[in-house]
Formats: structure tokens, sequence, C-alpha cells
């Protein structure tokens, strides 16, 4: 790993130009993925407008507290919306139970995950949303809104696979930004990439639920409201 490659944003993407419902497709400079920002990064050449001007990170307070966001200024806003607790981002072997871990984030963060939606819907954009490796909590956060949208599964498994061409430098930043999580970084959960059975899982609760993952968001505090303007702001017709 070169000082240049560490020093980019790893797993940086935008989520434009996916196919959604009714011959709609996603736009561009709307919504972003990437991997734990850390001070000095080189502007990255992955996306074309940067820095984001909203910023969701769903690390636990633990993480979150360690610095000053990198990206906070007076033209950022950073939000901080723990999708995992302390405890669970820090617990031993989890790469052998990740459908487990994001079965949890459904059943614990539902609100949180709406909170999400929330901010992506009215915020100014384009909206980043990472966690350190960009792979789970990010995953899932960014499944919910890809689905809501009306990407399709096989898609948003698709986005979610490509996050394990960057794990080399994903682990090297960890290593090099997160020390104050100790060993527990890079843990087996992220040793072990992105695994699809457990973002498949996720779909598969949400299209099973009564009213399909428009139903389930409501069900955790998504108003018709906030669920009309995500998709106005993140589609177009073709």
């Amino acid at each position: 790993m070169t000082v240049t490659e560490i020093d980019v944003l790893p797993n940086l993407r935008d989520l434009g130009g996916l196919p959604a419902a009714d011959g709609r497709v996603t736009r561009t400079g709307v919504l972003y993925r990437s991997a734990l920002p850390a001070p000095g990064d080189a502007r990255p050449t992955a996306v074309d407008h940067w820095p984001a001007r909203t910023v969701v990170d769903l690390r636990s307070a633990r993480e979150f507290a360690t610095r000053v966001h990198p990206l906070r200024s007076d033209d950022t806003a950073v939000h901080q919306i723990s999708l995992l607790s302390d405890a669970e981002v820090a617990a031993p072997n989890q790469g052998a139970h990740l459908a487990d871990i994001y079965q949890r984030i459904l059943t614990n963060a539902g609100e949180r995950l709406v909170e999400i939606l929330r901010v992506a819907a009215t915020a100014p954009g384009p909206v980043l949303l990472h966690c350190a490796a960009g792979k789970d909590r990010t995953g899932v956060a960014v499944a919910l809104l890809l689905r809501t949208a009306g990407v399709e599964p096989d898609d948003i498994v698709a986005d979610y696979l490509s996050t394990n061409e960057h794990m080399g430098a994903v682990l090297a930043r960890i290593t090099r930004f997160a020390p104050e999580l100790g060993q527990t970084h890079p843990n087996d959960r992220d040793l072990r990439g992105a695994i699809p059975e457990a973002i498949e899982g996720v779909l598969a609760q949400w299209d099973t639920h009564p009213g399909g993952v428009h139903g389930w968001a409501q069900s955790h505090g998504a108003t018709d409201e906030t669920l009309e303007l995500w998709t106005a702001r993140f589609t177009v017709s073709t």
C-alpha cells in the first residue's frame, strides 16, 4: 500500500446511474458512500462534487467522539446516527455472524435508519454515508435508500459486493486512522469482506414486510412525504 493510496478516501462512489422502478434511474450527485474519511485526505477523483454538503456518520459514539470529523465545516454538516453500539462494534467473531448483525440493525435501529432516510431526503446534497469500512452499517443504510427509491435487489447486492474491490485500502486506513479501537480493528467482520447472504437477508425482510420496504419504513416512523421526497430527489425518468 503506497502513501498515495492510503491518503485517498477508499470505497467512495456515487450511487447515481442505477436503474430504478418505472423506467427511472438514480441521479448522480445526490448520494455517495465511502469508508472513513481522514484528516489530510487528497481530493478524491471518484466523484464530481466534493466535499459532500451533508455527511451521515454511522459509527458508534466511541468511534465518533475520538476527534473532530475531518469533513465538518461551514459548508458541510455532519450528522451522527449510530447503527451499532460501542459493544457491538467491539464484539469478537463477528464475521461468522454478519447476517445476524445486519438483522439486529433492522431490529434495534429501525428508527435510526428512517432518520437517515429523512436526512437524505431533505438535507443539502450531495449526501455522504460512511462508517469505518463503509461496508456493513453503510451497506444496510445505502440498501434502504436504494430499495426505497425502487432499485432492484440484484443491483443493490452488486453495489454492496463492489466494496470487496477496495478492502485492502479500507483495512489499511482503519489500522492507521482508527488506532483508538485497538485490536478490535481490523476485526474479523472487516476481514471477511462483504458477504452477499447478509445483505440479501436484509432485502428479503423489507420485501416480505406488508407494504414492502415502504411499509417497513412507515412502521418505523417514515412519513409518506419523506418517501416521496426521497424518490423524487434521487430518481429521474430516462
